[in-house]
This record gives structure tokens, sequence and C-alpha cells, in this order.
């Protein structure tokens, strides 16, 4: 992470990703080469390796380790805890997006299926405003923080060092209060007759706690793959909206996962509605499916499945420079 660090960007398909522009520790620069490559580089050759720093380190023939990488773990904490974004106005720019974004995410999805109108709300009316309203959200919202608008989402970004704790915990936090804010206003605006559970998420009848927590496993580990994969700066294939993609893994989630637990793939909406009505069964569920549901996707697509960057030699030298697709 540089040390001016940004908001994340958003994930829409004409903007960076959710993910930071500037890495969470730098790679190491290109070594310094005192002849023209340009001029004689001859036949050059692609090679796929990973992108490990250690690689890096001993083909450039550089015995320092690179930045962030260092045998002391001063630096890795220091960077873990970065405090200097607290005297910086986009960092509070940045929760009150994430406050926002919470806010209207919760308002929506826990409104969609209430019976206003005095007649049955079809399922899938909550389906579609929910990956709708994600989709809506990260264009509005993730320019200034990622929008993340979910727990986690959050944590499946620190898993991979791509937000700092501080940070992370910040968002956490505005978050939950985002979702209590836009549930008391539902409550507030909805007639009493209608009010029900305030689309609280529940463990349907017969649904064993087991089964629930691997339904709710299963779709967030669809949503925040789906999150890293658009996210992925080295890859050139994933074409039309980013932000509408994330959307669709929510509505995927809602149609599968509704009959079991009404498909909350985020703590955060499940929390707002639950401090409303003060009713809590059943909830370490929201907390437990979805959170190792995200530590699970950032991890396979980080550490098994991502695209690995390639390397690039010059015959003429044998120097070699790495580059993004």
């Amino acid at each position: 992470m540089s040390e001016d660090f940004r908001p994340t960007s958003s994930a829409d398909a004409h903007a960076e990703s959710m993910a930071d522009d500037t890495p969470f520790v730098e790679s190491p620069p290109d070594p310094p080469n005192p002849h023209n490559y340009n001029t004689f580089q001859s036949h050059p050759t692609t090679v796929n390796i990973p992108a490990s720093s250690s690689t890096v380190a001993k083909i450039s023939g550089n015995s320092n380790p690179p930045v962030g990488q260092s045998s002391s773990n001063k630096f890795k904490i220091t960077k873990f805890f970065e405090v200097t974004q607290f005297k910086k106005l986009a960092f509070y720019q940045s929760l009150l997006s994430e406050f926002i974004g919470t806010m209207l995410l919760t308002m929506v999805c826990t409104s969609a299926c209430l019976p206003i109108a005095y007649k049955p709300v079809p399922d899938l009316n909550g389906a579609l405003a929910s990956g709708l309203i994600v989709s809506t959200i990260v264009v509005g919202f993730g320019y200034v923080s990622g929008a993340h608008i979910n727990p986690a989402v959050t944590v499946t970004f620190l898993v991979v060092a791509e937000i700092d704790f501080l940070r992370a915990f910040c968002y956490i936090i505005v978050q939950l209060l985002g979702a209590i804010t836009g549930s008391a206003i539902v409550q507030s605006i909805t007639p009493l007759q209608a009010q029900g559970n305030l689309g609280m998420t529940l463990v349907t009848n017969g649904v064993t706690l087991t089964q629930a927590f691997v339904v709710e496993f299963f779709i967030t580990f669809l949503l925040c793959y789906t999150v890293h994969a658009v996210c992925d700066k080295h890859r050139d294939d994933v074409g039309g909206s980013k932000a509408l993609a994330v959307g669709f893994a929510v509505t995927l989630g809602c149609l599968f996962g509704g009959p079991y637990t009404g498909a909350s793939m985020n703590p955060a909406r499940s929390f707002g509605p639950a401090v409303v009505m003060n009713t809590w069964n059943n909830h370490w569920v929201y907390w437990c499916g979805p959170l190792t549901g995200s530590i699970t996707a950032a991890l396979i697509y980080h550490k098994i499945l991502k695209k690995l960057t390639p390397v690039v030699r010059s015959r003429s030298y044998g120097s070699i420079n790495r580059t993004d697709i």
C-alpha cells in the first residue's frame, strides 16, 4: 500500500476494480538497465511463473529482499495498521459511502417482499431487487469506497491484504450502523399491519442449522469469488458490466438460498432488522456462514486459481521484465 492510501475504486465496466488502485504491499520496480532496451531487445519469449517476490529478487540479482518482504515484521505491521489515513478526508468519505450504501441496500432488500399492497409478493421480487440494488450501489459509490456494503466482502479483501485492518474494521462498523438505520427507516415508513418480521432473514422450518450454514457458505462463496474475479486486473476476458456481474451473483444466491435461509450473504443486512426487531433466532448462521464463505473464496481465487503474471525474457541480456496483462 502506498503512503497515500486512496479509497478503493468501482467495479463497473468503465472503471477500475473494487480493489485499491495501489497494491497493499508494493512490488519492487524493475532493475535499472544501463542499455537501451528498446534498441537491443531481440526475440522476446514469454514464460509463466508465479508472481513471487523471492523469484523476482533472484532473477534480478538483487540480494536485498523487495519492499514489504524483509525479514523484519515491523514494516508489515505498520502497513497492516495504517494510521496516517485517519488524517485524510478521503478516508471519512469512504466511511460515509459505506454507511449510505449499506443503508440503501438494507432498505431495499428488507422491504422488497413486505405485503404493503395487501397482496402476496413473489419471492422473485426480493431476488431481483437485491441484485439490482447491489449493482446500482457499486456504480454510484464504488469510486469512493469500493462499495463493499457487506462485512463479508470487506473480510474477503482483508484476507488477501487488499485493504488494511483498521480500514476494514471501520468499514464493518459503519456498515452495521447503516444497516440498522436502513431497517429503522423501513419500520417507520411501513404500515404496522404490513411490517411482519421487517424482512429479517430466518432459517426455514425443517432446515437444520448445519444445512443453513452450508447454504450461506456457498452462496456467499459465489458472491465473493465473483467479486475477486471481476476485480482481477490481470484478466482481460471479463466483458460487460462488472457491477452487473456482482449483482447477478447476488440474484442467483437469493434464488438458490432464499427458500432455505432467506439468502443473506451479508451479515450487516441480517444484523439491521435483527437489532430493530430485537430478534436473534439462529443469528450466528448469518455471520459464520457468510464470513467463512468469503474467506474461502479469497484463498481459493488468490492462492490457487488466480491468473499468473507473464514474464518476458530478453535473450540479448538475459534480463527479465514482468508485465501486467
